[in-house]
């Protein structure tokens, strides 16, 4: 039972209260340790990183011991935390919603603000959410925290600003309304207050000189361009950009009015020209010019022998120059499994858009996914991007809201592309983003960066076998056997990476044919290990984003790999784990977050063979499933089907003979109430159904098995054939028998099962089942 009134806060002091008491946090190690956990709500924060965010890149050898007392600690001093505080592994996460973390129901404020802009809300119904979205904050994000943090560019004082700039960003919405809505003179105190914080923000020394204007305070308004044009030059040695300047030509002609009223973009005013709004009043455009960026491209060149894609390809480019953008960069995510082609698609991408941004071409690795590497710091990848516009070492400020400025500055008015590769989190990419309208940020990650707000998605799936043929030719040439070149495409499930490393391993063995190499593909533990060339290698780059796992999803996914390239439902999923529906969904969705498990329709998942592959030969398999609880998961998923399959048998026209029962109970079924419906699941699972009939080899297995067996062939006998045959009725007995009896009635029941298939045209199974069969050694099976 968790405690009821627990509240952890960070928008302020960190402080954790149970109702109105505040609980005392035990240590210095333990607040900074509870202070990375609250910035990072839901997220895995591993030893190390936990580590890295109290001591900085300095930590003593004890740190991790100290890690794990502090978070002993905590649990024992705030009552309760043990049901919020969890442990996954070496790993820790902070398991809170919006009623127990204000940082959540501020997040959770903002997508609902988004949603009713986008929705045409008016300036009544918004600026209430903005307002108590803002009450929230009781100060500097972990301010008590963050003012004792000696580590400049350390990781609390880095999650710290990311909150800070979506605070501001809203603090910034709310006075655009507030100005259009209200006298000019009651945001003035307010923006005074957030123009002493920062001092270098344009936008909001603009937005002063607007409200100052509006108030009949045009000196004082004039005064505050003089001060921020002194403050850039002397600070970053550059002018006020573009908006700004206009914002200084509108304040000196008396048409600040004109000017908040068109919110008009800065590529819309030219010199020279004169437009009508708002009953008559006019406002003059001016022409301003552009800052002198020199044109850098620092992208890798792309894939010579990249095929295929041409869907997604076509995607991303239509999405990139769409006309209906707002204000700001465009942001595309392009996600998907480790090894699926993501920066080789948003490279080929890149080059093609690199015409539409004219201003500068960008490329950062941020090492989200890297192997011996820790993610980068957005002062790290500020630097990479500072050096390449050629600025000095030197003359790069340390500190990251500096930087950020820097940046922002230099790429004022411009229209660059930022290619943002394997990025780990939302807090990596913020600060890098360039500001113009215009831009573009392509992002790589292995993870759905859906907390980044107005990211167009594009997700990476599987490589058609149309274009992993096109890709196998184009690596080996046309002359290739073409059974083999059908068996080593589907080994290679769609991963484009496999293909290679397939194709790099061939070549390198001269004596080795396209059959002797599909062979060796042909054991599903050893095929990530052969799908090597050098230091790369398929179990090498999936193997990363276990790290990313709770123990409950590493389990889970150990779990799930025991039925490979199988398609289930959260029921299906259910049985198989041992959990209800809802938990196993939960599971499900957290591994398709993190792409390791597919989506190919709604409420279906499906597990890559390569992954399941890369899983069951880790160490942490044989840990963390033992062989007696794989044997149990799978009764319990065959147990689940044959409750299925006999409820579905009964509704379509079989009589009710007791044979199909089992004596497993199922407690979680899905409803099935007509024949239209048990047609329709029949359909749905029969392709699972079967391969678990394919590996029900061990003795346990053989009565309910054969019960499955039999029920399906009933579903598939398109004349409703309810009698068996001779040799099948001599060998049926119920589902609890063992012994030499059971696997003979198991042999015949896969061997009618066999038949029913080849009948029907399923052939590639009929010859599956037949195998399984026959491949049962002696009398008892293989055991």
């Amino acid at each position: 039972m968790r405690e009821e009134g627990l509240r952890f806060q960070v928008l302020g002091p960190v402080a954790v209260r149970c109702g109105d008491s505040p609980a005392r946090l035990p240590s210095t190690v333990a607040r900074r340790v509870l202070t990375a956990l609250m910035l990072s709500p839901g997220v895995v924060l591993s030893t190390p990183r936990l580590a890295k965010a109290v001591w900085g890149p300095c930590r003593p050898a004890t740190a991790s011991n100290q890690v794990r007392k502090a978070v002993a600690q905590l649990r024992q001093a705030i009552p309760g935390a043990g049901d919020y505080l969890l442990t996954d592994g070496p790993n820790y996460r902070l398991n809170v919603d919006a009623t127990e973390s204000d940082l959540v129901e501020f997040n959770q404020r903002r997508l609902r603000i988004r949603k009713l802009m986008e929705g045409g809300a008016g300036e009544v119904q918004v600026i209430p959410e903005l307002q108590t979205a803002l009450s929230l904050f009781r100060g500097q994000v972990a301010a008590d925290v963050v003012d004792g943090d000696e580590l400049e560019n350390g990781l609390i004082r880095a999650a710290a600003r990311v909150v800070e700039e979506r605070r501001l960003a809203v603090q910034k919405e709310l006075i655009t309304l507030r100005l259009r809505s209200a006298p000019p003179g009651l945001v003035i105190g307010d923006l005074r207050d957030l123009v002493a914080q920062h001092p270098l923000a344009e936008d909001l020394r603009a937005q002063l000189m607007l409200a100052l204007s509006l108030s009949g305070r045009q000196a004082d308004a004039l005064a505050e361009y003089a001060e921020i044009r002194t403050l850039l030059r002397d600070e970053l040695g550059i002018d006020p950009d573009h908006s700004l300047a206009q914002v200084h030509e509108a304040v000196l002609r008396g048409n600040a009015f004109a000017y908040l009223r068109t919110g008009a973009p800065p590529r819309s005013y030219q010199g020279g020209t004169v437009t009508q709004h708002d009953a008559g009043r006019q406002h003059v455009a001016l022409r301003v010019q552009k800052a002198d960026i020199r044109a850098t491209c620092t992208l890798p060149h792309g894939l010579t022998d990249f095929v295929g894609r041409r869907e997604e390809v076509d995607t991303l480019l239509r999405t990139a120059r769409a006309d209906s953008r707002g204000s700001g960069p465009l942001l595309i995510c392009v996600d998907g499994m480790g090894g699926i082609g993501k920066t080789a698609l948003a490279l080929h991408a890149a080059h093609l858009l690199a015409q539409d941004c004219p201003d500068g071409q960008f490329y950062v690795d941020l090492h989200g996914f890297s192997p011996g590497a820790e993610p980068r710091e957005p002062t790290e990848a500020l630097q990479v991007l500072l050096r390449s516009l050629g600025t000095e070492e030197t003359h790069i400020p340390t500190d990251l809201d500096s930087q950020v400025a820097m940046w922002r500055a230099r790429l004022a008015d411009s229209r660059v592309l930022l290619l943002l590769d394997n990025a780990a989190s939302e807090a990596q990419i913020v600060p890098l983003l360039p500001p113009g309208d215009g831009s573009l940020a392509l992002i790589t990650s292995r993870r759905r960066l859906y907390g980044l707000d107005g990211t167009e998605p594009c997700p990476v799936s599987r490589m058609s076998a149309a274009d992993s043929r096109r890709l196998i030719v184009r690596l080996l040439g046309d002359e290739l056997e073409p059974e083999a070149a059908e068996r080593l495409i589907a080994h290679c499930g769609g991963l484009p990476l496999a293909l290679r490393l397939a194709a790099a391993k061939l070549r390198s063995r001269p004596t080795w044919t396209l059959s002797h190499l599909v062979e060796r593909l042909g054991d599903m533990r050893r095929r990530p290990v052969e799908l090597q060339a050098g230091d790369r290698s398929v179990r090498s780059v999936i193997q990363l984003s276990f790290d990313a796992l709770t123990k409950a999803q590493h389990h889970a996914l150990c779990v799930l790999a025991l039925v490979p390239d199988a398609c289930m439902d959260a029921y299906e999923a259910a049985a198989l784990l041992g959990t209800s529906p809802p938990e196993a969904e939960l599971l499900l969705e957290g591994l398709v977050d993190v792409n390791l498990l597919e989506q190919p329709h709604v409420d279906r998942y499906c597990l890559h063979g390569l992954v399941a592959g890369v899983t069951v030969g880790t160490a942490e398999f044989e840990l963390l499933l033992p062989s007696s609880e794989r044997r149990s998961a799978l009764r319990r998923l065959l147990a689940y089907h044959l409750a299925v399959s006999t409820r579905s048998c009964l509704l379509l026209g079989r009589p009710d003979d007791g044979t199909g029962a089992g004596h497993d109970v199922v407690p979680y079924l899905p409803e099935i109430n007509s024949r239209k419906e048990a047609t329709e699941i029949c359909e749905r699972e029969g392709p699972a159904m079967l391969a678990l009939l394919c590996g029900s080899g061990h003795e346990e297995f053989f009565g309910p098995a054969a019960q499955l067996a039999r029920n399906l062939r009933f579903v598939l006998s398109t004349d409703g054939c309810q009698d068996l045959d001779d040799e099948e009725r001599g060998g049926e007995c119920d589902g609890g028998a063992t012994g030499p009896r059971a696997a003979e009635a198991f042999k015949a029941a896969l061997l009618g099962l066999a038949a029913a298939c080849r009948r029907t045209g399923l052939l590639k199974q009929g010859a599956a089942l037949t195998a399984t069969a026959l491949g049962l050694a002696g009398p008892w099976g293989p055991g």
